[in-house]
């Protein structure tokens, strides 16, 4: 029984599939997505399948997703009337967010596959708090939210601007920091794993130069962990990390 996150998958399900080969990812185990599980690769439309067919997987919703509900819902405000423009729809087919190939994949579902595919993003996980072993862990795809909970709490549980400074807000914007102080997270006893922002944005990379796991036990006083090793990059350094929770064990998979 082991626990284990990865996040920022961006559509490439052969590297995803090989990751769960590689970890020996079994009906014992528990695996958390911190999301951006679409957009840019082909297949995260397909990914998304997968894991609603996975009851030991946790989805979390990344910005991605969120793009997608904005744009769904501002096409269906567009078809009511009560929109005429189509910003949200323009940004997530933009080319900085790649959204074309999700979009064009879940258009040529059917309308209950497309149906149950919103319900279960709209019933995502934001954040959710667990226990390994002697730590405990706070998990996002990006930060944190003002909201209290317990275990977790999950998209449809909150507003939109709540959902948008958690899978927005990168902390390792210097201004950012530097405005939060003491205040960056709740509780110096947690450790927060999330994605969001590439590692090798932070220059965490291995001899070969793929992206690598994130891990400061004091930034600005925190323990932080980024397990999104870049495969929104789709380069040479592109790869999935995957972090087990029980020995701190990294796997990585270069992009395929």
């Amino acid at each position: 029984m082991s626990t284990y996150c990865m996040s920022d998958l961006h559509g490439q399900y052969k590297t995803f599939r090989r990751m769960l080969e590689i970890i020996s990812f079994s009906k014992s185990d528990t695996l958390y997505i911190l999301g951006d599980v679409i957009d840019r690769g082909p297949d995260g439309i397909k990914i998304i399948q997968d894991i609603m067919g996975m009851p030991n997987v946790t989805m979390f919703i990344g910005n991605h997703e969120l793009l997608m509900l904005d744009a769904l819902a501002n096409k269906e405000a567009l078809e009511d009337g009560s929109r005429t423009d189509t910003d949200d729809i323009d940004l997530w087919a933009d080319l900085c967010n790649g959204g074309t190939p999700t979009s064009d994949a879940f258009a040529s579902l059917s309308a209950k596959k497309r149906k149950d595919i919103i319900s279960f993003i709209r019933h995502s996980v934001v954040a959710k708090q667990i226990k390994v072993g002697r730590k405990s862990y706070y998990l996002s795809h990006a930060y944190v939210t003002d909201r209290r909970f317990t275990d977790e709490i999950r998209f449809d549980e909150m507003t939109h601007k709540e959902v948008w400074d958690v899978v927005w807000q990168s902390v390792y914007e210097p201004e950012f920091v530097k405005k939060k102080g003491k205040a960056l997270f709740p509780d110096k006893k947690k450790i927060y794993v999330g994605g969001h922002t590439f590692t090798q944005r932070l220059d965490c990379m291995d001899e070969k130069g793929f992206g690598k796991i994130y891990h400061n036990k004091n930034y600005n006083g925190f323990h932080v962990i980024n397990v999104d090793c870049g495969m929104a990059l789709k380069n040479k350094s592109s790869c999935l990390g995957c972090l087990r929770l029980e020995d701190d064990k990294e796997f990585y998979v270069p992009l395929m």
